[in-house]
This record gives structure tokens, sequence and C-alpha cells, in this order.
């Protein structure tokens, strides 16, 4: 840097656009390396790494397409460096503010994917379809819900997840709405702390496959 003096500002957050489609893309992928649900839906994502970056950054690229019912919220780290502001992203949030506005764009078990396993995106992708009936249904269109949440493991425990799920809780305080979610079992201990309660643990299994994959359905009310 020349010499020049850096200093820590903190986090900020901001609303994602198209150009940011990189670097979501790789805070997603880099992100959710240890991420159960992508292990049981992507096992191939390391023999196929060209075609896991594709259709990832494709399912961003159409959340960012349907802002009447998707926002996505960037986490960015704020450095001054010589006394200008540099941020750089380091994690984000996709929140469904319109759950009864059908999504559009590609199936994420599309069957060109060789990164995934197709049985058990069917599998998984079939049982989120059903959440909504099952658990969320009594809140209807009153709802603010929470489908995706990512900090980069070089900013974690630095309270970037907390920021992210309070712009998500503050938007439903101010309709008078709760906040709904499916969590991975990691996920489960930040969601504790921030006063949502469980549902029901979900869990997927293929038939004849001894493995599964279990989340964790939650809501906040207050």
């Amino acid at each position: 840097m020349g010499g020049g003096s850096i200093s820590p500002r903190g986090f900020t957050l901001r609303t994602a656009s198209k150009e940011d489609l990189d670097a979501i893309t790789r805070i997603h992928i880099e992100g959710f390396t240890e991420e159960p649900q992508v292990h049981y839906c992507y096992p191939y994502r390391h023999e196929f790494p060209e075609d896991h970056w594709k259709w990832t950054r494709k399912e961003y690229e159409n959340y960012l397409a349907q802002p009447e019912k998707y926002v996505v919220y960037l986490l960015e780290d704020a450095v001054e460096v010589d006394g200008n502001t540099v941020c750089t992203p380091v994690g984000h949030a996709v929140w469904n503010l319109a759950v009864l506005t059908p999504a559009t764009g590609a199936d994420p078990a599309e069957k060109e994917r060789k990164d995934a396993d197709k049985k058990r995106c069917e599998a998984f992708f079939g049982r989120a379809s059903q959440r909504f009936k099952t658990y969320f249904a009594p809140w209807a269109e009153k709802q603010v819900n929470l489908s995706s949440l990512v900090v980069h493991p070089d900013y974690r425990r630095r309270g970037g997840g907390t920021q992210l799920v309070d712009w998500g809780i503050k938007e439903a305080e101010s309709k008078e709405w709760p906040v709904t979610l499916c969590a991975s079992p990691m996920g489960r201990f930040l969601y504790n702390y921030l006063r949502f309660k469980t549902l029901a643990d979900e869990v997927v299994q293929v038939a004849g496959e001894e493995e599964t994959l279990t989340s964790v359905v939650m809501v906040r009310e207050d």
C-alpha cells in the first residue's frame, strides 16, 4: 500500500446488484465449504468446479432479477486506506419479502448440472416446496423469509451474520410480521441466540440410501 495507513472501519451493509455477481458467487462457494446441504446436493462440485460456479452464479442472478420478491444484502468489510474507505464483500443474505409470489428462473436441480446428485436435489427441493404448507402457511404472505445466509470463513465470529439477520428482523418488525427460515445445524446456534424458536427438524433421505440431511425449521415472532 505504499507505506500508507490502514485502519478497520467495521462491517457495512448495502443492496447487491448484478455487478456483484462474481463476488457473491465466490463468497457462496468459499463460505459453504462446510455446509451439509451443499455436501448432500452437490457432491461432485470439486470434480466439476466450472459447472458449480456457473449454476451457483445463475441462482443469484435469478434472485437479483426478481426485486419484487427478493432482496440480496451484501456484508462488506470497510477499511480506511490513506483516508479513503475501501469495501470488500465478505457475506450476503437473500431475503424473500413476497413468499406467495412464484419464483422464476432455473430449477436448482437442473438436469444439465454435472456437480449435482439429481435424486438428492429432487428430494431436498421437494421437501423445501412443502415446507411452506407444513410450517409457514399460518402466516401466508405476512412473513419475511430468510432464503440464504453466508459469511466468508475469514470473517466469521465478528458479528457479520448477526448484522445480516438483524436487517430482516427490523424489516419484519416494521410490518409486525414473523421471520421464517430453515437452517443447517451449524446455523442453529446463531438463530437461537437471536431468539428464533424451532418448529421442527426436517430430515431428507432418498429411498434406498442411508445418508440423510437434517435441517431446522425456525421462526421469530417478536
